[in-house]
């Protein structure tokens, strides 16, 4: 039955030595044998390919023995089970060898389900984070095999938290996965399409050799992405920035791969043309004086260590003091932590402009309030961020202030950007509305810099325009700047504005202001922005 010779057996394990039975299962086992106690058992079993279809087992202890030593009797019963008995067992086999198999095959289904359902997003029905991973640690092994380059691009959608505030999430929703589609489409057959989550869309792909291609692939995504896409009567113009890293290290981590191009595509964000960035080890430098910039941001907002610069705005014809620009400046005066350019985009793009940008309402209020008991008759002008005129409540937080600092609002402005006022019309127009009906002028900053669309300027609710340095600093020697700077000063007036030339720093630019008519300016030549107590002094 075992098909060995006896002194082959011996020393070995009776239960290994027996063939299988007609299920496949053990003959014999330790258990069945315990169980049978002082008394033995016996059980009759059909072979499964055996040349004996049946056999009887049985055994008892042997009493006489001190450890009691079982003795066994196999005994060939082939002839004494009938036809019938043998047909119904083998029935009896297959039917439990199907329900195993539909058993088996009903957990594999709900394995698959489970996993799909754990690799897949919720709303697009693309790959998640998990599945991206185990696609790039899959592309890695293959890498190491075959060489090549692996390249990531980390997509972001552009302005989705606005448009998920303005529409809602289902249409929020609605986008991504139409976003989704339009990826899939623009890419080619192998490439890995995910999501990780919000508006962040991950592609991976092996069969880009250099940056050129990837440029290509990642301005294709862009044109697809950017098509107008309407919902509920409204027309949604999307966009993205693209990060992208190309490694050809097959011993880089997931995680690392994943950090280049998500750090690329913070990169892209700051850009104003492609909106597309490679990574390169100097962005992790940048990263990191970014962090540590935050933190100094952070504790000077929690320990106060930031104070208002007062830069004097003047009438051109007499050079007197009509008003004051706030400027926030961090640290101390003598040695400030860094200059604005660096810290008010850091501020915004972390949030931190939110608070800081109330501290700087309520101290700049609060200085005018001192100006004004002391006979001053200037206003105070303070910058407003595009965040915060996103945020319900700023209006009503500005006049609140001024009432506290017993500060009439038509002593004060509001400074604003082009670009918010444009691209945001119904969020901003409400906030400045309401501050414009309690006496609050509005100063659009900057102006030059951004769309520069003079038809918008009938259309927008503002006071005055203040034409960017960039401008001023070279319209003398530059004749198109000139005529253009001239055609501002006649359309600000045409319209009912006021106009006021940032940047002025020579007594040559300030001549040739007043000469095209312009009324009033602001610059180094009357004054630095410096604390209260010395910025009223204006030279003559």
């Amino acid at each position: 039955m075992v098909e060995r010779t006896p002194p082959a057996l011996l020393g070995e394990s009776l239960y290994d030595q027996l063939p299988r039975d007609c299920d496949g299962a053990p003959l014999l086992n330790p258990e069945q044998v315990l169980t049978g106690g002082e008394e033995g058992g016996r059980f009759t079993k059909v072979l499964h390919r055996s040349e004996l279809r049946a056999i009887e087992i049985e055994w008892k202890p042997i009493r006489s023995e001190r450890l009691r030593p079982l003795i066994f009797c196999f005994r060939d019963v082939s002839a004494l089970v009938s036809y019938e008995q043998l047909r119904v067992e083998a029935d009896r086999i297959e039917r439990r060898r199907q329900q195993t198999e539909n058993l088996n095959r009903a957990l594999e289904l709900e394995r698959l389900a489970l996993a799909t359902k754990v690799m897949e997003c919720p709303v697009t029905g693309l790959p998640n984070r998990r599945a991206l991973h185990v696609s790039i640690r899959a592309a890695l092994k293959t890498q190491r095999g075959n060489g090549g380059r692996i390249s990531i691009l980390f997509c972001d959608l552009n302005s989705f938290k606005e448009i998920n505030d303005l529409h809602g999430h289902h249409v929020g929703d609605e986008l991504l996965i139409e976003i989704g589609r339009r990826l899939q489409r623009s890419l080619r057959f192998g490439d890995v399409l995910s999501r990780l989550g919000g508006d962040e869309f991950v592609i991976l792909t092996m069969g880009i050799f250099d940056e050129g291609d990837a440029l290509q692939l990642a301005m294709r995504l862009n044109d697809a992405v950017g098509q107008t896409w309407s919902a509920e009567d409204h027309r949604i113009r999307p966009s993205m920035s693209i990060g992208i890293t190309i490694s050809d290290d097959p011993e880089i981590s997931v995680d690392e791969l994943i950090r280049r191009a998500d750090l690329a595509m913070y990169e892209a964000k700051s850009k104003g043309d492609q909106h597309i960035s490679f990574y390169h080890p100097s962005i992790d430098k940048k990263v990191r004086k970014n962090i540590h910039l935050r933190h100094q941001l952070e504790n000077a907002f929690q320990h106060k260590a930031m104070f208002l610069a007062y830069q004097p705005i003047v009438g051109l014809g007499n050079r007197i003091v009509v008003g004051m620009e706030a400027l926030l400046r961090l640290g101390a005066i003598a040695s400030p932590i860094a200059t604005p350019a660096e810290f008010i985009p850091l501020a915004e793009r972390t949030a931190l402009i939110l608070p800081i940008g109330r501290w700087v309402i309520s101290e700049a209020l609060k200085r005018l309030s001192q100006l004004r008991s002391e006979g001053s008759e200037v206003t105070m002008a303070i910058n407003v961020s595009p965040l915060q005129l996103k945020e319900n409540g700023l209006s009503d937080f500005f006049l609140s202030q001024a009432e506290r600092a017993g500060v009439d609002p038509s002593w004060t402005v509001v400074e604003v950007t082009e670009s918010i006022l444009i691209e945001h019309p119904d969020l901003a127009t409400s906030e400045l509305r309401r501050l414009r009906q309690a006496g609050v002028k509005v100063h659009l900053d900057d102006f030059g810099t951004g769309y520069s669309s003079m038809s918008w300027l009938a259309r927008l609710p503002i006071d005055t325009i203040k034409v960017d340095r960039t401008f001023i600093a070279d319209f003398l020697h530059d004749h198109r700047k000139a005529v253009v700077l001239e055609a501002m000063v006649r359309l600000s007036h045409d319209l009912g504005l006021e106009l006021i030339a940032e940047g002025i720093e020579t007594a040559e630019q300030h001549a040739g202001l007043l000469a095209m008519g312009c009324d009033q300016g602001q610059g180094f030549l009357f004054g630095r922005p410096e604390p209260l107590n010395r910025s009223c002094a204006v030279p003559a």
